[in-house]
């Protein structure tokens, strides 16, 4: 009996041994990994607005019948009409006579311009100050009145000089209490319209513009944006002036051939008997379209993170329009695609319209299709490099048989081909390894310790944690 009592306290001694050894180590440690991070930047093409070229003529008539005092005060309210043309413009402003003198230059009469550098020439014109700005003499003689001739001969005069610019906005004011005479014949005695004069005059306005060039054949067009005939002329008799019908025609037809709404009441001719002209430029400054200038790229910083801190195979770039909503993927290639650069400090990002903005971090060089105009935009999506783990550090010296290693909750075993194995204490060690992509190592992430080393499969990564249980030896 008493035997069998020492047999059973023995055996449950050996059990609880057993236990203590095999499955409730005293000590364990772990890791767990840091995932894999994505980062987007969102970035877009820059601009700046311009200011849009406009070139006025006013052509103010100078006949005998202009001495009345009514229109001496017209001509005084003119300078005044200046100051209402929008500051946001880069303005010409070119103050002609209707009617030549005999010595009539074409190109030396007044000039007021917003912006000097934007005639090619200063010496070749007469630039003035607005308020230096004085009225023509009267012309001999007032039975022939060629407006609108007039008005074609000192544009086309001044285009050399750089007073009428191609692709601008142009305006024509005329000024005038009579009406044009080289559209009227006589027929038995009678002073009638000659429609035939009037549609050659006309047309030759319409070639000015943009709308004209696209659809007809022109030697060294003028191109205009838009091409604006306003008539401040009378649109009744009074004061002994003629009606300016000619003039206030010529208005409607070229503001209705370019399918123009801004100023559907007047059709661009105001009349002179009203002395009510003040707002006469209010619809031009609001008609005539701001500029946009786009800006032009060929390389793009997609992070400002380190080389090491980014995958380098795993950039994805994403074009994208604002405007219209499409967008794209783009990708690599040295054609039509982006070319990873790696870190660049101060590198120019834009070519046009100039080089500059610019940018350090990471950069890519965008090629072909793949460059970036304004109003594109581009979504750069980049991620912490993908790494593996070879190594594992305990702090104490273990009884080897008593590791038991977990890795994704799964139990690894002690073996050299898909396991572990004890390398004993290292004073520091990477804990990182190549692994089967073969990635980087760097930055290194050193620990010091007693270390298993994990082979093949058993290799971890990313977002993963290990655990090891262990016995330490007896001291």
């Amino acid at each position: 009996m008493k035997g069998s009592i020492l047999y059973l306290v023995l055996l449950l001694t050996f059990v609880s041994c057993a236990e203590e050894v095999f499955t409730q180590n005293n000590d364990d440690a772990s890791l767990t990994t840091n995932t894999v991070e994505t980062f987007d930047l969102d970035y877009c093409a820059q601009m700046k607005p311009v200011k849009p070229p406009v070139d006025i003529l006013y052509l103010i008539d100078n006949s005998g019948s202009t001495l009345a005092s009514s229109f001496q005060e017209i001509k005084s309210q003119i300078q005044s009409t200046i100051n209402t043309i929008s500051k946001d413009f880069d303005y010409h402003i070119y103050f002609a006579p209707l009617n030549a003198s005999a010595q009539d230059s074409i190109q030396g009469y007044p000039l007021i311009v917003s912006d000097p550098s934007s005639i090619p020439n200063i010496a070749s014109v007469n630039i003035i100050q607005p308020e230096n700005l004085n009225m023509f003499a009267q012309a001999s003689g007032n039975n022939s009145e060629h407006g609108l001739q007039r008005v074609k001969s000192i544009i086309d005069f001044n285009r050399g000089n750089g007073i009428f610019r191609n692709n601008a906005n142009t305006i024509t004011v005329m000024i005038s209490n009579g009406d044009d005479t080289q559209t009227q014949t006589t027929i038995g005695g009678n002073i009638v319209f000659d429609p035939i004069v009037y549609a050659q005059l006309r047309d030759g306005f319409k070639a000015y513009t943009s709308k004209y060039a696209q659809s007809n054949t022109i030697t060294n067009p003028l191109n205009l944006e838009s091409f604006r005939f306003i008539s401040l002329v009378a649109h009744s008799a009074c004061n002994g002036w003629k009606k300016g019908t000619t003039y206030k025609m010529m208005s409607a037809d070229l503001y209705d051939y370019q399918g123009l709404s801004d100023n559907s009441t007047n059709k661009d001719s105001y009349d002179l008997c009203s002395q009510n002209y003040s707002n006469m430029f209010n619809a031009v400054n609001n008609s005539i379209k701001a500029i946009i200038e786009g800006y032009h790229y060929d390389h793009w910083r997609i992070s400002s993170a380190n080389e090491s801190q980014i995958q380098e195979n795993d950039i994805t770039l994403i074009k994208y329009n604002k405007k219209n909503g499409t967008s794209e993927n783009i990708p690599t290639g040295a054609v039509n695609g982006f070319e990873y650069l790696g870190y660049k400090a101060d590198q120019n990002t834009r070519y046009l319209p100039s080089l500059g903005e610019p940018a350090t971090g990471l950069i890519v060089k965008l090629n072909g299709t793949a460059r970036v105009i304004y109003p594109d935009c581009v979504i750069a999506k980049t991620r912490t490099p993908t790494e593996y783990f070879g190594y594992f550090a305990i702090p104490r010296d273990p009884e080897i048989s008593t590791i038991r290693v977990e890795i994704r909750g799964q139990v690894i075993p002690q073996s050299a081909a898909n396991g572990w194995s004890f390398l004993g204490w290292r004073d520091t060690l990477n804990i990182k390894v190549p692994g089967p992509t073969d990635a980087s190592t760097i930055p290194e992430l050193n620990k010091s310790g007693y270390f298993l080393q994990l082979h093949g499969n058993a290799i971890f990564t990313n977002g993963q944690t290990i655990n090891v249980y262990y016995k330490p030896k007896a001291n």
